[in-house]
């Protein structure tokens, strides 16, 4: 018999999304999407007096359900169930047996992952293409890191890391610009902002993605060398408004754990 080994307990609705994103093995990009849709879905019935019928596990779910399929990660509703229903009752103090498949249980599970994907949907219009601050971080890394290296302004440079071939890149180990630990620490930041209500339905993706590049460089001491909205300026070609840059950041600083849906 193979040895059980213990499973980290979720402590809310977003810890409960990630440990499920990570254990079917998603890109950051399903979760983060799942995040927005989920947060839309709250926008709507914060603005409507319909009856809002979902639970959060059963928005959450059939969130990541929906986002994998627009991310292009799909995976079947048998392989949400089963690892969620483990998390949400394998510790819990009546031990339930796990979910197993086929069985009645999870044909009424499933119904109801079903219908809340419809009703998602509708909340989303059908619009399931978002734009996510992830798609705007590889230009603003670019425009810092990347001139480190770029022989501009008669200062020579290094190598053209991002023009070497692929068998270059892995002879020598390069690595993309997303995954250098400035790189790493914005798409961490960029998942932690979409859990915030606030950040997910009215700030626009470009606007968190510089919120988040500016962050991570702080926290890791290194400062801009001229004005804020100098750099923002610079980074952004003047397409981020500063107002709303540093309303970002705020909401991103009020704490490092996870921010909360207030």
């Amino acid at each position: 018999m193979a040895a059980q080994f213990p499973i980290p307990v979720p402590s809310d609705i977003f810890s409960f999304m990630t440990i499920l994103a990570d254990a079917l093995r998603f890109p950051e990009e399903t979760l983060a999407m799942a995040f927005m849709y989920m947060n839309r879905y709250k926008k709507y019935y914060r603005n409507t007096e319909e009856i809002d019928y979902l639970d959060a596990h059963t928005l959450a779910l059939a969130s990541l359900s929906l986002s994998s399929k627009d991310t292009e990660s799909p995976r079947r509703i048998r392989e949400f169930l089963l690892p969620a229903y483990r998390l949400l009752h394998g510790a819990s103090a009546n031990n339930k047996p796990p979910l197993t498949f086929p069985s009645e249980l999870y044909d009424t599970l499933r119904a109801t992952i079903v219908q809340a994907e419809l009703m998602l949907l509708r909340v989303l219009k059908f619009e399931l293409r978002i734009p996510l601050p992830f798609e705007f971080l590889p230009r603003y890394l670019d425009r810092t890191l990347g001139e480190l290296n770029s022989g501009g302004a008669g200062w020579g440079g290094t190598e053209d890391y991002d023009g070497m071939g692929k068998e270059q890149r892995e002879e020598y180990k390069v690595v993309g610009l997303l995954e250098t630990g400035i790189g790493r620490g914005c798409r961490g930041e960029v998942i932690r902002a979409l859990q915030n209500y606030q950040l997910a339905n009215f700030f626009p993706a470009r606007t968190i993605a510089a919120a988040c590049l500016y962050v991570t460089l702080q926290s890791k001491g290194l400062r801009v060398t001229q004005t804020v909205e100098v750099w923002l300026e610079e980074v952004t070609s003047g397409r981020v408004d500063a107002e709303d840059f540093y309303d970002v950041i705020a909401e991103l600083e009020r704490g490092k754990s996870p921010v909360t849906n207030s």
